[in-house]
């Protein structure tokens, strides 16, 4: 059975413009071709098994040529796949998607097409460009840039038109485009404005007039890929530019954490406070789980008699519910034990199994959950811990010091998250701004699987969510930069801010803490 090929626009550069019915057919994807200038974080929407083929192509380099990037949907929907081509803008706006929708339905390949936010209006937009304005322009349009555009256009009736010109990808023939417009009689004095990754907290805006405008861009270093816009509504740039005047525009943020066990996406939840700032997130999740059974179910199968069953992250709960789920047990199996939980999160997924604890510390630390458990009766109590298999020393030593007989269940484990390697490397590469370790095995298994952790962290401002985290960082020689005093992700987020901008609120955000444990 022949499959499906869904052309899908992923706007210019922010996730934040990808349509929904976009991240619903990425979903279900099971390849996904991408561009060069596709945002990373879109990936991160793909199922975890689907498979991820990069056919991006730059300026005067293209690693896949486009007949191969059509065989390859071809061949990949001729297997009966759903084959998702991400395409940044709009696929049929100058991103040659016309071209492999006709090529794949000459063979009988069904063919979708999900537009996209095109770069050509969204990119002015977030330089503070409309491309239509009351009274300064009442029409706009749209010509590529790129090789060959001074033979192809209408030179004459473009410097004729009253509306906004676009240009886009016209880095390199710059000097051309003005020239011509000038030459057929564009007045020298227009407004023009060149913006570079635009929609993106890279971005960057040169103004000027045709007069000068040549001389700006070469002074600024812009480079493609880039927008360049020419009309009047250029001048409004001075009080609608938004998007680059925000406290934290060009920030890099790294932020480890762990990659949800279930839905292959980090499960570290939104930062929506540092990217509503105007920061750029990266999302490289180093900690993998992978759930055991085994374990807990033996533990499940002679349970016995017991005082005391703590849990010490939500990650725990779901192993052991998933246990019970296996092994046909429902909750008379806990019997009259006291249920604890270290965190909030830990709690509300414990709640979700219909567990409700007993004892849920202020503080979202083992110390603290621990003075609050009654002594074990020099060794007649009977105590519990679920949780990985490198976690829970603290817990089960307390306990012990206690008087509790402890048992430890490693429910699931804690691996490096190889499928993040190359792009930690390459973003660390690029160099960020701060770095966010939500837990000690976040930070353990990026020193894994990148080495030398003290050098490459020692100019980026480092953030650590709670006291245990920060403790095994500066173990190593590092300094931690933040640690907030509530240990959750809004608290942390809030920290970053202040550090950065001397302030710590944000233009909405997340209200909802979200703490992470080991």
């Amino acid at each position: 059975m022949t499959g499906k090929v869904y052309l899908i626009g992923a706007g210019p550069g922010d996730p934040g413009l990808l349509t929904l019915k976009a991240v619903r057919v990425l979903k279900k994807a099971d390849a996904v071709l991408y561009d060069r200038l596709m945002n990373r974080e879109i990936l991160t929407l793909a199922r975890k098994d689907a498979e991820l083929i990069d056919v991006g192509k730059a300026p005067d380099n293209h690693p896949v040529p486009q007949h191969r990037i059509n065989e390859i949907l071809l061949e990949k929907a001729l297997k009966g796949m759903t084959v998702v081509r991400l395409k940044g803008g709009d696929p049929f706006v100058f991103g040659r998607g016309s071209e492999e929708a006709l090529y794949l339905t000459e063979r009988g390949v069904p063919v979708e097409v999900v537009p996209g936010v095109t770069s050509a209006i969204a990119v002015p937009a977030y330089a503070g460009v409309p491309v239509t304005h009351r009274g300064i322009s009442s029409s706009f349009h749209v010509i590529t840039g790129s090789d060959g555009c001074g033979e192809r256009a209408d030179w004459d009736s473009l410097s004729r038109l009253k509306g906004t010109l676009i240009f886009l990808m016209g880095v390199k023939n710059l000097e051309s485009i003005v020239s011509n417009l000038l030459k057929y009689g564009k007045p020298a004095d227009t407004p023009a404005a060149m913006i570079m990754w635009g929609a993106t907290p890279a971005q960057k805006t040169v103004t000027g007039t045709l007069a000068d405008i040549v001389r700006r861009v070469k002074e600024a270093g812009i480079k493609n890929p880039a927008v360049f816009v020419v009309g009047g509504t250029v001048g409004l740039w001075e009080y609608l530019n938004w998007f680059e005047g925000k406290p934290l525009h060009g920030r890099r943020i790294l932020v480890t954490g762990t990659i949800d066990a279930e839905k292959g996406q980090p499960e570290d939840g939104p930062f929506d406070f540092l990217e509503d700032a105007g920061a750029e997130v990266i999302h490289c999740p180093t900690v993998k789980i992978e759930f055991d059974y085994g374990e807990t179910a033996g533990f499940l199968a002679n349970a016995g008699d017991l005082n005391l069953l703590v849990f010490t992250s939500k990650n725990a709960v779901t192993a052991f519910a998933g246990a019970m789920r296996r092994m046909r047990l429902d909750l008379r199996r806990l019997g009259g034990a006291t249920v604890a939980a270290v965190g909030r999160k830990t709690a509300e997924r414990l709640e979700e199994v219909f567990i409700y604890p007993d004892l849920v510390p202020e503080e979202f630390t083992s110390k603290d959950l621990l003075e609050k458990i009654p002594a074990g009766g020099g060794g007649k109590r009977t105590a519990a811990v679920i949780t990985s298999d490198i976690g829970g020393q603290e817990l089960v030593g307390g306990l012990e010091a206690r008087g509790y007989r402890v048992m430890k269940i490693a429910a699931y484990k804690n691996l490096p998250n190889y499928d993040v390697r190359e792009r930690l490397i390459e973003e660390l590469g690029k160099g960020v701004d701060a770095a966010v370790f939500t837990s000690p095995s976040s930070f353990y298994r990026m020193e894994q699987m990148v080495g030398k952790l003290p050098e490459k962290l020692k100019k980026v401002f480092i953030a650590a969510i709670g006291p245990t985290t920060a403790a095994a960082i500066e173990k190593t020689g590092l300094k931690v930069d933040v640690c907030p005093k509530e240990h959750t992700l809004e608290g942390l987020q809030k920290a970053l801010l202040e550090k950065f901008v001397g302030r710590g609120e944000g233009d909405g955000g997340n209200k909802k803490a979200q703490e992470i444990e080991i």
